[in-house]
Protein backbone atom coordinates (compact mmCIF):
# COMPACT_ATOMS: atom_id res chain seq x y z
CA UNK A 1 0.00 0.00 0.00
CA UNK A 2 1.60 3.45 -0.61
CA UNK A 3 0.79 7.10 0.79
CA UNK A 4 -2.12 8.72 -2.05
CA UNK A 5 -0.25 12.06 -3.54
CA UNK A 6 -1.32 14.73 -1.26
CA UNK A 7 -1.43 18.61 -2.90
CA UNK A 8 0.07 20.66 -0.85
CA UNK A 9 -2.49 22.86 -1.52
CA UNK A 10 -4.66 21.07 0.55
CA UNK A 11 -2.31 21.29 3.14
CA UNK A 12 -2.32 23.91 5.66
CA UNK A 13 1.12 25.16 6.94
CA UNK A 14 3.06 22.50 5.68
CA UNK A 15 6.89 23.45 6.15
CA UNK A 16 8.84 20.54 6.94
CA UNK A 17 12.32 21.68 8.40
CA UNK A 18 12.53 25.14 5.89
CA UNK A 19 10.11 28.07 4.75
CA UNK A 20 10.42 26.09 1.38
CA UNK A 21 7.29 25.52 -0.37
CA UNK A 22 6.52 24.09 -3.36
CA UNK A 23 3.13 22.86 -5.78
CA UNK A 24 4.51 19.48 -6.31
CA UNK A 25 2.78 16.30 -4.68
CA UNK A 26 3.99 14.44 -1.77
CA UNK A 27 4.39 11.50 -2.49
CA UNK A 28 5.83 8.39 0.04
CA UNK A 29 5.56 4.97 -1.97
CA UNK A 30 6.37 1.50 -0.82
CA UNK A 31 8.94 0.97 -3.26
CA UNK A 32 12.41 2.16 -4.27
CA UNK A 33 15.25 3.04 -2.57
CA UNK A 34 16.75 1.46 -0.24
CA UNK A 35 19.03 4.29 8.92
CA UNK A 36 21.00 5.19 11.09
CA UNK A 37 18.71 6.80 13.72
CA UNK A 38 15.26 7.13 11.82
CA UNK A 39 12.57 8.69 13.52
CA UNK A 40 9.30 10.47 12.25
CA UNK A 41 9.49 13.70 13.79
CA UNK A 42 6.72 16.25 13.86
CA UNK A 43 6.72 19.92 14.77
CA UNK A 44 3.50 21.39 16.11
CA UNK A 45 2.16 23.24 18.73
CA UNK A 46 6.10 23.58 19.89
CA UNK A 47 6.31 19.85 19.81
CA UNK A 48 9.35 18.67 17.80
CA UNK A 49 10.18 15.74 16.96
CA UNK A 50 17.62 1.21 -2.21
CA UNK A 51 18.94 0.06 -3.39
CA UNK A 52 20.38 -2.94 -1.21
CA UNK A 53 24.34 -2.45 -1.31
CA UNK A 54 26.11 -5.65 -1.74
CA UNK A 55 28.06 -5.31 1.37
CA UNK A 56 29.61 -9.03 2.76
CA UNK A 57 31.99 -11.61 1.98
CA UNK A 58 33.20 -11.61 -1.26
CA UNK A 59 33.55 -15.35 -3.36
CA UNK A 60 36.77 -16.89 -2.59
CA UNK A 61 37.48 -16.80 -6.65
CA UNK A 62 38.08 -12.86 -5.60
CA UNK A 63 41.70 -13.72 -4.23
CA UNK A 64 42.93 -15.01 -7.30
CA UNK A 65 41.86 -11.65 -8.88
CA UNK A 66 43.82 -9.66 -6.48
CA UNK A 67 46.71 -11.98 -6.27
CA UNK A 68 47.31 -10.55 -9.75
CA UNK A 69 47.11 -7.07 -8.76
CA UNK A 70 49.35 -7.10 -5.77
CA UNK A 71 52.92 -6.72 -6.63
CA UNK A 72 56.14 -7.81 -4.49
CA UNK A 73 56.88 -11.01 -2.61
CA UNK A 74 53.39 -11.96 -0.56
CA UNK A 75 54.31 -12.23 3.16
CA UNK A 76 52.21 -14.82 4.60
CA UNK A 77 49.52 -13.81 7.40
CA UNK A 78 50.64 -15.78 10.35
CA UNK A 79 53.87 -14.87 9.52
CA UNK A 80 54.19 -12.50 12.51
CA UNK A 81 51.63 -10.59 15.47
CA UNK A 82 51.26 -6.73 14.95
CA UNK A 83 50.82 -4.84 17.65
CA UNK A 84 48.58 -1.91 17.14
CA UNK A 85 49.48 1.62 19.19
CA UNK A 86 46.09 2.66 20.83
CA UNK A 87 46.03 5.78 18.94
CA UNK A 88 47.19 6.39 15.26
CA UNK A 89 47.37 9.66 13.94
CA UNK A 90 46.42 9.97 10.30
CA UNK A 91 47.34 12.63 7.91
CA UNK A 92 47.07 12.17 4.05
CA UNK A 93 49.86 10.55 1.82
CA UNK A 94 51.37 12.65 -0.82
CA UNK A 95 52.56 9.24 -2.72
CA UNK A 96 51.61 6.04 -3.21
CA UNK A 97 54.40 4.63 -1.22
CA UNK A 98 54.10 6.73 1.62
CA UNK A 99 50.45 5.36 1.80
CA UNK A 100 51.78 1.77 1.93
CA UNK A 101 54.28 2.30 4.48
CA UNK A 102 51.57 3.78 6.89
CA UNK A 103 49.53 0.78 6.34
CA UNK A 104 52.41 -1.33 7.01
CA UNK A 105 54.03 0.49 10.03
CA UNK A 106 51.25 1.76 11.80
CA UNK A 107 48.18 -0.92 10.65
CA UNK A 108 50.40 -4.00 9.84
CA UNK A 109 49.27 -4.58 6.25
CA UNK A 110 51.47 -6.69 4.80
CA UNK A 111 50.62 -6.24 1.01
CA UNK A 112 48.88 -3.59 -0.70
CA UNK A 113 47.53 -3.37 -4.16
CA UNK A 114 49.89 -0.33 -5.72
CA UNK A 115 47.66 -0.20 -8.85
CA UNK A 116 44.85 1.21 -6.30
CA UNK A 117 44.62 5.31 -6.94
CA UNK A 118 46.59 7.49 -3.66
CA UNK A 119 43.20 9.14 -2.84
CA UNK A 120 41.48 5.35 -2.54
CA UNK A 121 44.40 4.31 -0.11
CA UNK A 122 43.84 7.60 1.41
CA UNK A 123 40.37 6.74 2.51
CA UNK A 124 41.29 2.55 3.39
CA UNK A 125 43.97 3.94 5.59
CA UNK A 126 41.83 6.91 7.61
CA UNK A 127 38.77 4.53 7.84
CA UNK A 128 41.01 1.97 9.36
CA UNK A 129 42.45 4.19 11.32
CA UNK A 130 39.84 5.30 12.85
CA UNK A 131 38.48 1.99 13.86
CA UNK A 132 41.72 1.33 15.20
CA UNK A 133 41.17 4.36 17.27
CA UNK A 134 37.62 3.71 18.80
CA UNK A 135 39.23 0.17 19.60
CA UNK A 136 42.06 1.33 21.17
CA UNK A 137 44.43 -0.71 19.25
CA UNK A 138 41.82 -3.94 19.40
CA UNK A 139 40.91 -4.28 16.52
CA UNK A 140 41.80 -7.15 14.33
CA UNK A 141 43.30 -5.61 10.87
CA UNK A 142 43.29 -7.11 7.06
CA UNK A 143 46.27 -8.49 6.12
CA UNK A 144 46.01 -7.28 2.48
CA UNK A 145 44.35 -4.64 0.51
CA UNK A 146 43.38 -5.45 -2.92
CA UNK A 147 42.02 -3.16 -5.71
CA UNK A 148 40.63 -5.58 -8.44
CA UNK A 149 36.89 -5.18 -10.77
CA UNK A 150 34.41 -6.92 -9.22
CA UNK A 151 31.39 -6.69 -12.07
CA UNK A 152 28.69 -9.30 -10.06
CA UNK A 153 29.15 -6.42 -6.69
CA UNK A 154 28.65 -3.54 -9.07
CA UNK A 155 27.08 -1.61 -6.23
CA UNK A 156 29.51 -2.48 -3.53
CA UNK A 157 32.32 0.14 -2.33
CA UNK A 158 34.09 -3.30 -0.77
CA UNK A 159 34.36 -6.80 0.40
CA UNK A 160 36.05 -9.29 2.83
CA UNK A 161 37.72 -12.19 2.84
CA UNK A 162 38.37 -14.14 5.99
CA UNK A 163 42.04 -15.07 7.07
CA UNK A 164 41.12 -18.76 6.66
CA UNK A 165 39.87 -18.33 3.19
CA UNK A 166 42.75 -15.52 2.09
CA UNK A 167 45.20 -18.48 2.58
CA UNK A 168 48.58 -16.67 2.09
CA UNK A 169 46.61 -13.61 1.81
CA UNK A 170 45.39 -13.75 5.50
CA UNK A 171 42.21 -11.52 6.00
CA UNK A 172 41.59 -9.54 2.99
CA UNK A 173 40.04 -5.95 1.96
CA UNK A 174 39.37 -6.07 -1.43
CA UNK A 175 38.55 -2.28 -3.02
CA UNK A 176 35.83 -2.57 -5.76
CA UNK A 177 37.91 -1.13 -8.99
CA UNK A 178 34.67 -1.54 -10.90
CA UNK A 179 32.72 1.50 -9.04
CA UNK A 180 35.24 3.13 -8.36
CA UNK A 181 36.24 3.59 -11.81
CA UNK A 182 32.39 4.28 -12.34
CA UNK A 183 31.30 6.44 -9.49
CA UNK A 184 29.46 9.32 -12.02
CA UNK A 185 27.48 6.61 -13.56
CA UNK A 186 26.16 5.23 -10.09
CA UNK A 187 25.85 8.88 -8.80
CA UNK A 188 23.64 9.48 -11.77
CA UNK A 189 21.60 6.45 -11.57
CA UNK A 190 20.32 6.80 -7.96
CA UNK A 191 19.30 10.12 -9.05
CA UNK A 192 17.65 9.20 -11.93
CA UNK A 193 15.83 6.39 -9.40
CA UNK A 194 14.87 9.14 -6.82
CA UNK A 195 12.89 10.94 -9.47
CA UNK A 196 11.35 8.47 -11.16
CA UNK A 197 10.05 7.11 -7.63
CA UNK A 198 9.03 10.52 -6.05
CA UNK A 199 11.74 11.43 -3.66
CA UNK A 200 12.97 13.94 -5.87
CA UNK A 201 11.85 16.32 -8.08
CA UNK A 202 12.91 19.24 -10.16
CA UNK A 203 11.96 22.59 -8.59
CA UNK A 204 11.33 25.95 -10.93
CA UNK A 205 14.87 26.84 -11.12
CA UNK A 206 15.49 23.39 -12.70
CA UNK A 207 16.87 22.40 -9.36
CA UNK A 208 16.87 18.92 -7.38
CA UNK A 209 15.36 18.81 -4.58
CA UNK A 210 13.76 16.60 -1.94
CA UNK A 211 9.93 16.40 -1.14
CA UNK A 212 9.24 17.21 2.14
CA UNK A 213 8.50 14.73 3.88
CA UNK A 214 11.75 13.52 3.08
CA UNK A 215 13.52 16.82 3.92
CA UNK A 216 15.36 16.71 7.23
CA UNK A 217 17.02 19.76 7.99
CA UNK A 218 21.24 20.00 7.94
CA UNK A 219 21.17 15.81 6.27
CA UNK A 220 18.38 16.99 3.43
CA UNK A 221 20.67 19.97 3.26
CA UNK A 222 24.07 18.78 2.56
CA UNK A 223 22.70 15.96 0.31
CA UNK A 224 20.78 18.41 -1.99
CA UNK A 225 24.19 20.72 -1.99
CA UNK A 226 25.92 18.12 -3.36
CA UNK A 227 23.55 16.64 -5.40
CA UNK A 228 23.00 19.83 -7.14
CA UNK A 229 26.73 20.87 -7.61
CA UNK A 230 27.55 17.73 -9.02
CA UNK A 231 24.87 17.53 -11.55
CA UNK A 232 26.31 20.86 -12.80
CA UNK A 233 29.92 20.34 -12.45
CA UNK A 234 30.85 16.78 -11.50
CA UNK A 235 34.14 16.98 -12.55
CA UNK A 236 34.83 18.95 -9.94
CA UNK A 237 34.50 16.35 -7.42
CA UNK A 238 37.11 14.25 -6.31
CA UNK A 239 36.57 10.27 -5.83
CA UNK A 240 36.25 10.82 -2.28
CA UNK A 241 33.81 13.97 -2.64
CA UNK A 242 31.94 11.60 -4.60
CA UNK A 243 32.01 8.68 -2.46
CA UNK A 244 30.61 11.12 0.72
CA UNK A 245 27.97 12.17 -2.21
CA UNK A 246 27.14 8.43 -2.55
CA UNK A 247 26.80 7.81 1.19
CA UNK A 248 24.42 10.55 1.92
CA UNK A 249 22.20 9.11 -0.63
CA UNK A 250 22.78 6.08 1.14
CA UNK A 251 21.54 7.54 4.56
CA UNK A 252 18.16 8.73 3.17
CA UNK A 253 17.80 5.65 1.46
CA UNK A 254 18.45 3.67 4.67
CA UNK A 255 15.70 5.80 6.18
CA UNK A 256 13.27 5.57 3.58
CA UNK A 257 13.67 1.30 3.73
CA UNK A 258 13.34 1.63 7.44
CA UNK A 259 9.65 3.02 7.22
CA UNK A 260 8.33 0.89 5.44
CA UNK A 261 10.15 -2.54 6.83
CA UNK A 262 10.07 -1.59 10.35
CA UNK A 263 6.55 0.08 10.82
CA UNK A 264 5.83 -0.65 14.54
CA UNK A 265 9.28 1.14 15.53
CA UNK A 266 7.91 4.42 13.85
CA UNK A 267 4.31 3.80 14.94
CA UNK A 268 5.38 3.58 18.30
CA UNK A 269 7.47 6.73 17.73
CA UNK A 270 4.24 8.60 16.23
CA UNK A 271 2.47 7.95 19.25
CA UNK A 272 4.81 9.39 21.80
CA UNK A 273 3.65 12.91 19.93
CA UNK A 274 0.87 14.31 21.23
CA UNK A 275 -0.40 16.61 18.78
CA UNK A 276 -0.37 13.73 15.94
CA UNK A 277 -2.50 11.67 18.96
CA UNK A 278 -4.63 14.70 18.61
CA UNK A 279 -4.92 14.30 15.06
CA UNK A 280 -5.55 10.48 14.90
CA UNK A 281 -8.15 11.17 17.59
CA UNK A 282 -9.74 13.52 15.66
CA UNK A 283 -10.14 11.24 12.24
CA UNK A 284 -10.99 8.54 15.27
CA UNK A 285 -7.94 6.44 13.72
CA UNK A 286 -5.97 6.53 17.17
CA UNK A 287 -4.85 3.12 16.84
CA UNK A 288 -4.10 0.28 19.66
CA UNK A 289 -0.40 -0.52 20.30
CA UNK A 290 -0.66 -3.72 21.63
CA UNK A 291 -3.69 -4.99 18.95
CA UNK A 292 -1.02 -3.85 16.31
CA UNK A 293 1.83 -5.81 17.58
CA UNK A 294 -0.15 -9.10 16.57
CA UNK A 295 -0.28 -8.10 13.38
CA UNK A 296 1.86 -8.62 10.50
CA UNK A 297 4.72 -6.75 9.16
CA UNK A 298 2.69 -5.56 5.48
CA UNK A 299 -0.46 -5.10 7.94
CA UNK A 300 1.23 -2.78 10.55
CA UNK A 301 3.10 -1.11 7.10
CA UNK A 302 -0.42 -0.59 5.78
CA UNK A 303 -1.35 1.14 9.06
CA UNK A 304 1.40 3.69 9.35
CA UNK A 305 1.25 4.34 6.19
CA UNK A 306 -2.52 5.45 6.61
CA UNK A 307 -1.83 7.41 9.62
CA UNK A 308 1.25 9.16 7.86
CA UNK A 309 -1.06 10.07 5.15
CA UNK A 310 -3.64 11.89 7.61
CA UNK A 311 -1.27 13.37 9.32
CA UNK A 312 0.29 14.88 5.87
CA UNK A 313 -3.39 15.80 5.21
CA UNK A 314 -4.18 17.45 8.51
CA UNK A 315 -1.10 19.84 7.80
CA UNK A 316 1.07 18.51 10.62
CA UNK A 317 4.94 19.02 9.99
CA UNK A 318 5.87 14.95 9.43
CA UNK A 319 9.06 14.12 7.84
CA UNK A 320 11.94 11.57 8.19
CA UNK A 321 14.40 12.18 10.38
CA UNK A 322 18.20 10.20 9.12
CA UNK A 323 21.96 12.04 9.94
CA UNK A 324 24.41 12.64 7.18
CA UNK A 325 26.26 9.70 5.46
CA UNK A 326 29.55 8.36 7.07
CA UNK A 327 32.39 8.10 3.80
CA UNK A 328 33.93 5.14 5.61
CA UNK A 329 30.65 3.50 6.04
CA UNK A 330 31.48 0.58 4.19
CA UNK A 331 35.00 -0.06 5.67
CA UNK A 332 33.39 -0.23 9.36
CA UNK A 333 31.11 -2.87 7.93
CA UNK A 334 34.22 -4.76 6.57
CA UNK A 335 35.57 -4.60 9.81
CA UNK A 336 32.82 -5.15 11.86
CA UNK A 337 33.03 -8.56 9.39
CA UNK A 338 36.43 -9.57 10.62
CA UNK A 339 35.91 -8.70 13.97
CA UNK A 340 32.69 -11.02 14.42
CA UNK A 341 34.35 -13.66 12.95
CA UNK A 342 36.97 -13.68 15.52
CA UNK A 343 34.35 -12.99 18.29
CA UNK A 344 31.78 -16.06 17.22
CA UNK A 345 34.61 -18.24 15.51
CA UNK A 346 35.14 -18.98 12.56
CA UNK A 347 32.36 -22.02 11.86
CA UNK A 348 29.70 -20.69 14.18
CA UNK A 349 30.27 -17.60 11.97
CA UNK A 350 29.95 -19.38 9.10
CA UNK A 351 26.54 -20.47 9.68
CA UNK A 352 25.21 -16.73 9.92
CA UNK A 353 25.69 -16.05 6.48
CA UNK A 354 23.14 -15.31 3.78
CA UNK A 355 20.10 -17.98 2.71
CA UNK A 356 21.93 -18.08 -0.68
CA UNK A 357 25.72 -18.52 0.77
CA UNK A 358 24.62 -21.17 3.38
CA UNK A 359 23.35 -23.24 0.75
CA UNK A 360 27.04 -23.48 -1.41
CA UNK A 361 28.36 -24.12 2.32
CA UNK A 362 25.90 -26.67 3.88
CA UNK A 363 23.39 -27.58 1.49
CA UNK A 364 20.78 -26.09 3.12
CA UNK A 365 19.71 -22.91 5.37
CA UNK A 366 21.52 -22.75 8.78
CA UNK A 367 19.21 -23.21 11.62
CA UNK A 368 20.69 -19.74 12.81
CA UNK A 369 20.17 -18.13 9.50
CA UNK A 370 16.81 -19.55 9.05
CA UNK A 371 15.39 -18.65 12.26
CA UNK A 372 16.98 -14.98 11.89
CA UNK A 373 15.02 -14.21 8.94
CA UNK A 374 11.65 -15.77 9.74
CA UNK A 375 11.28 -13.45 12.95
CA UNK A 376 9.11 -10.42 12.24
CA UNK A 377 10.28 -9.04 15.88
CA UNK A 378 14.17 -9.53 14.23
CA UNK A 379 13.72 -8.46 11.10
CA UNK A 380 12.01 -5.61 12.32
CA UNK A 381 14.86 -4.68 15.02
CA UNK A 382 17.39 -5.46 11.97
CA UNK A 383 15.95 -2.72 8.91
CA UNK A 384 15.64 -0.18 11.75
CA UNK A 385 19.85 -0.54 12.04
CA UNK A 386 19.64 -0.28 7.90
CA UNK A 387 17.95 -2.29 5.43
CA UNK A 388 21.23 -4.74 4.49
CA UNK A 389 21.03 -6.00 8.11
CA UNK A 390 18.28 -7.50 7.65
CA UNK A 391 19.63 -10.15 5.03
CA UNK A 392 21.24 -12.42 7.50
CA UNK A 393 22.84 -12.44 11.41
CA UNK A 394 26.38 -11.91 9.99
CA UNK A 395 24.97 -8.25 7.52
CA UNK A 396 23.08 -7.90 11.10
CA UNK A 397 26.39 -7.58 13.30
CA UNK A 398 28.38 -5.62 10.61
CA UNK A 399 26.19 -3.30 9.87
CA UNK A 400 25.34 -2.47 14.42
CA UNK A 401 29.47 -2.64 14.32
CA UNK A 402 29.99 0.07 11.56
CA UNK A 403 26.79 2.02 13.71
CA UNK A 404 29.29 1.69 17.04
CA UNK A 405 31.98 2.87 15.31
CA UNK A 406 30.60 5.84 13.51
CA UNK A 407 28.29 6.77 16.73
CA UNK A 408 31.59 6.46 18.77
CA UNK A 409 33.24 8.84 16.48
CA UNK A 410 30.49 10.81 15.98
CA UNK A 411 29.09 11.61 19.44
CA UNK A 412 25.46 10.19 18.23
CA UNK A 413 23.17 8.40 20.75
CA UNK A 414 23.63 4.49 21.49
CA UNK A 415 21.64 2.46 20.04
CA UNK A 416 18.61 0.89 21.63
CA UNK A 417 18.79 -2.11 23.69
CA UNK A 418 16.86 -4.40 21.61
CA UNK A 419 19.51 -3.80 18.63
CA UNK A 420 22.27 -4.59 21.35
CA UNK A 421 20.47 -7.74 22.68
CA UNK A 422 20.10 -9.10 19.33
CA UNK A 423 24.00 -8.19 18.43
CA UNK A 424 24.81 -9.96 21.80
CA UNK A 425 23.16 -12.70 21.00
CA UNK A 426 24.74 -13.38 17.21
CA UNK A 427 27.90 -12.58 19.40
CA UNK A 428 28.88 -9.48 18.00
CA UNK A 429 32.23 -7.88 18.75
CA UNK A 430 32.92 -5.58 21.60
CA UNK A 431 33.62 -1.91 20.73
Amino acid sequence: MAILPVQTNSIKNINFCSDHKDNESIVVKNQGLTQDTVEISKEKKGLSKNAKWGIGIGAAAIITAAALLIRGKTKAAQEEIFKLAEHIDFSPAKTVEEARNFARTHLGIKNYDETMPLEVMNWVNEGLANVNNVTKGKAKMFDTIGYVPMEAKEKALACAISAKDGDEYGAILNINKTVFENMNEHINTMIKQALGRKVMFKNKEGKLDLYNFYKNNEASADLLKGLNEFSEKPDTFSLIDKIKLYEDFTSLAYAKGAFYEAPMSKLKQLMKNEGIQETLLAHSKLPDLKQLEKLTTEQQRNVLVDITNTCLSSGDRIHLAYPKGDKFRTIYHEMGHIQHQNSAGYDLYMQMGKPDECEKRFSKVSDITNDFINSKEKQQTANRVSNYAPESPSEFVAEVYRKLISNALNSREKLSDDIMTLYAEYKGPAV
